[in-house]
């Protein structure tokens, strides 16, 4: 219903940041699970595609994302470099006969791992892989748009996943780990907002070395960390709403509610205001990154 009635729109993660963040962090309120399979595949995929894609991939690729014709994931973490992009293995080699990328995966520690909505629903999957260009010269990570089950809900082929299953919690969130067995993907589907190989494989960009096309290409993470940060204030704020009205409810000792014992108060009011200082940092926060020259 959320996707049918048009509630969250992948393309605001540019378009109106502030209108993006509101209507995820109100998912919060409804399920936590909920929160977190929308937040990949909206804020992280979609929002890399918003972010690093350029006219071609909104055009063909955010009204899917919107409408969960196509539902995303982000396949950034690998099993043995974690959250260390700038060291994982997969790789995209560009071949210019084809005009294809070749995506593979050269070790098992090299697989994306944990990657959540890839164990069961997710069909493409915003892929981080180390660009070789068609003279094999290394270009750094970069992302690249990677189908991995076909309209029916089938593996692509020589795509592997494995369900990572069970978990403490969040069992709603279907994480997984994924293998490339050189993947052909076309040369438009490389996010190339930032960076581009022509059709005879020649790389240019607008940012002069890897290091800072590096800090460009995960830059669409800085959303989901920020929804992550506003998800813990928001369950502070269920909690205290839970507990305050209980406690200004529930009657001890004759009929002296409990909040007015000054034992019940030092446990609640101090974290109700750190819980208001919070909330106030997260809209400063929001409002720093819709306008970040009006935050200067």
């Amino acid at each position: 219903k959320i996707c049918s009635q048009g509630f969250i729109h992948a393309g605001d993660v540019t378009q109106n940041p502030k209108r993006f963040m509101a209507a995820m962090q109100s998912l919060h309120f409804a399920d936590y699970t909920l929160s977190i399979k929308a937040g990949v595949h909206f804020t992280l995929c979609g929002g890399s595609i918003a972010k690093l894609g350029t006219k071609y991939h909104h055009e063909k690729y955010l009204p899917k994302i919107d409408s969960l014709e196509l539902p995303g994931c982000y396949g950034m973490t690998e099993l043995g470099h974690g959250s260390n992009v700038m060291a994982i293995e997969t790789t995209a080699k560009y071949d210019p006969s084809s005009k294809m990328f070749d995506i593979f995966t050269p070790s098992n520690l090299a697989s994306k791992f944990w990657i959540g909505g890839a164990a069961q629903h997710g069909k493409v999957c915003a892929v981080f892989a180390q660009l070789y260009d068609a003279e094999n010269k290394w270009q750094g990570p970069h992302v690249f748009l990677v189908r991995i089950r076909d309209d029916d809900g089938n593996l692509m082929p020589n795509v592997r996943i494995g369900d990572l299953s069970s978990k403490m919690g969040l069992e709603g969130v279907d994480n997984g780990q994924i293998w490339f067995d050189h993947v052909k993907v076309p040369r438009e589907d490389m996010l190339n907002r930032y960076s581009n190989i022509d059709e005879n494989g020649k790389f240019s960009s607008s940012i002069p070395t890897v290091q800072q096309r590096f800090g460009t290409m995960i830059g669409g993470l800085t959303t989901g960390r920020f929804l992550i940060a506003a998800a813990a204030v928001d369950a502070c704020k269920i909690a205290l709403i839970i507990s305050v009205r209980y406690s200004l409810k529930r009657t001890q000792f004759g009929n002296k509610v409990i909040m007015e014992y000054i034992t019940h108060q030092r446990r609640l009011i101090p974290a109700l205001a750190m819980t208001y200082s919070l909330d106030f940092a997260m809209q400063f926060l929001s409002n720093m990154m819709a306008d970040p020259k009006a935050a200067k």
